[in-house]
């Protein structure tokens, strides 16, 4: 393989979720990725993988990027199974990949593949979250999780790091896999605390563990602060500045919105993830019957027009 094509790069679906695991990879193709993108997933396989071309080796090809399919069987909610996943496919499924990254499949990519190796190259790479960025090493739920990390894990705690960061997105080169073994550790440690990993938000965020695999990441976080490479909200395109992808986090999901309707009935605005995501949701993966992606373009610009003329949300 060549140099540029050692990175690995996955995401977690089921249900309609394939429809967003295919903007993510149509995103990855656009800018400029040429690893292995591989989708761990839960019950039917996403239907548009028998559309993509195949090379002489069997493996599905869309862009340059070869695809993988990885079956999760697991009772546990699939955003609980991010590192578990990314470890997975350091050892085995793409043993070649010196860096692997994941995105959950709200997610579309804006900055461009090289920017990505430069940051995986400063360490590992994760972006604040939106709701609480700045957590002190003296908040209440830090405290809590400092005791499980020094209890039933017996990691370390680097006490400078003082941000929270977002699960939506990580990513590490094989040297760093620790942080990955520290994030699967905690999650698994919570579940014999008694947390229920069936659910994506067990409890209230007045818990110690609500975001629970959110929660487990930022003491992963905690034990190798120096090896941390990140971004502001501004890298999810939570707010302005170096937008490095768009995290569509508020409400319904784009492939379930129906614009005009929630801006008329519920005043909600059209947030530029959601525009963005239609702008990759058709190809070169074509995961919608054009028909019908015409029209929820058609819905989505009506309700952008409508909101501009009438002053709306």
């Amino acid at each position: 393989m060549s140099d540029e094509s050692k990175a690995a790069f996955c995401t977690l679906c089921e249900g309609d979720y394939h429809l967003g695991a295919a903007a993510l990879l149509n995103s990855l193709v656009s800018c400029g990725f040429s690893g292995v993108f591989v989708i761990g997933w839960r019950g039917a396989p996403p239907p548009w993988i028998e559309t993509l071309a195949q090379d002489g080796q069997g493996n599905r090809i869309v862009g340059g990027v070869r695809v993988k399919l990885e079956e999760m069987r697991t009772p546990w909610s699939l955003a609980h199974v991010k590192p578990h996943l990314m470890l997975n496919i350091l050892e085995r499924v793409v043993p070649e990949a010196e860096s692997v990254c994941y995105a959950d499949p709200d997610i579309v990519i804006e900055a461009p593949w090289w920017f990505f190796e430069k940051w995986l190259n400063r360490g590992v790479a994760l972006c604040e979250d939106c709701c609480f960025p700045n957590l002190s090493r003296h908040h209440y739920l830090r405290l809590c999780w400092q005791e499980l990390a020094r209890g039933p894990l017996g990691i370390v705690i680097d006490e400078s790091v003082e941000r929270y960061y977002n699960s939506g997105f990580a990513g590490v080169r094989r040297k760093d896999v620790a942080f990955l073994e520290g994030w699967r550790d905690a999650l698994q440690a919570m579940e014999k605390a008694g947390v229920p990993m069936s659910c994506l938000k067990p409890g209230t965020r007045l818990d110690p563990f609500f975001g629970t695999d959110q929660d487990a990441m930022n003491i992963a976080a905690m034990a190798c602060g120096e090896r941390l490479a990140t971004l502001g909200p501004e890298g999810m395109g939570f707010t302005s500045g170096m937008t490095a992808m768009w995290h569509a986090v508020d409400g319904t999901k784009p492939w379930r919105r129906f614009y005009l309707w929630e801006l008329l009935r519920l005043g909600r605005s059209i947030p530029q993830a959601h525009r963005k995501f239609w702008q990759h949701a058709l190809s070169p993966v074509k995961s919608w019957k054009r028909v019908k992606y015409l029209l929820k373009r058609l819905d989505l610009h009506a309700a952008i027009v409508l909101r501009r003329i009438c002053h709306l949300a």
